[in-house]
């Protein structure tokens, strides 16, 4: 398996290809604004620190600056505080796009409550200039993570009312995830969506999902075996964040794995 670090977190500068760099305040806006219109993901990983990444969106591009959520996640804010710079690092329709944000400030404001009895929310936003260059590297077949067996994740199927169906799940991305079937049950059809679908762990973790099928290919690890892999289908922007810590999660525990391995 590729580490998973090298395709999920941020490329090093010295590997990024000139070819896929986009220069320019009006072109690196576009792409920026671009990331904001479709709500992507953006995971941002503060200097030094790749495990305390940041799992947000952007919320505002001007001219002079662009803004991020930064609610919640407080280990994370905090590492982003300290940091002199954080790597941003987007999946839109699997195009991996990365970028560098320099001179990086928190704001905090607080918010009116939907009714007088409701408490105050406050919302804080990470501001930063708007980077001098943004890389869109080429598209990859997969950003994909296999979690540990210690995990023991399944992704659960709603048959009917009060059926369901447990299948093991082999992996996992921000945008999708593939099971194992038997040779004795029948793969969904490309197209086919499942409705009220979850993934859970054995850790207790219970993901609500709801997807849709792209393809069934041979399973290799089993005899007869079929894979079906699936994109996250019409999916609320606060559970897909929910995969995406959830995969950053995979991948820092992977990490810690490799020094046992290869010793």
């Amino acid at each position: 398996m590729p580490n998973a670090a090298s395709s999920i977190g941020p490329d090093l500068a010295g590997s990024l290809s000139p070819e896929y760099r986009i220069e320019g305040e009006f072109a690196v806006r576009a792409v920026l604004r671009e990331l904001m219109a479709r709500r992507s993901l953006v995971t941002l990983y503060p200097e030094g620190r790749v495990d305390d990444a940041l799992v947000t969106r952007i919320v505002h591009v001007a001219p002079d600056g662009v803004e991020l959520d930064a609610s919640g996640q407080p280990q994370s804010r905090a590492a982003l505080r300290d940091a002199r710079f954080a790597i941003g690092v987007a999946f839109p329709e699997n195009v991996k796009t990365q970028f560098r944000l320099d001179a990086m400030s928190l704001a905090e404001e607080s918010t009116m409550p939907n009714s007088a009895e409701g408490p105050v929310a406050t919302v804080t936003t990470l501001q930063a200039p708007v980077p001098s260059e943004i890389y869109r590297l080429q598209r990859r077949e997969s950003f994909r993570v296999r979690p540990p067996a210690e995990d023991d994740v399944h992704c659960v199927q709603r048959v009917a009312i009060g059926r369901e169906v447990r299948h093991r799940l082999i992996d996992l991305s921000a945008g999708g995830l593939s099971i194992r079937m038997a040779a004795d049950e029948t793969p969904p059809a490309p197209g086919r969506i499942w409705r009220q679908s979850r993934i859970e762990t054995a850790t207790s973790l219970v993901i609500p999902c709801e997807l849709i099928a792209r393809g069934v290919y041979e399973d290799p690890a089993l005899e007869g075996a079929r894979r079906v892999a699936f994109a996250f289908h019409a999916m609320p922007s606060d559970v897909l964040r929910r995969v995406q810590m959830y995969v950053i999660d995979i991948e820092k525990r992977l990490r810690r794995e490799e020094p046992r391995s290869s010793g």
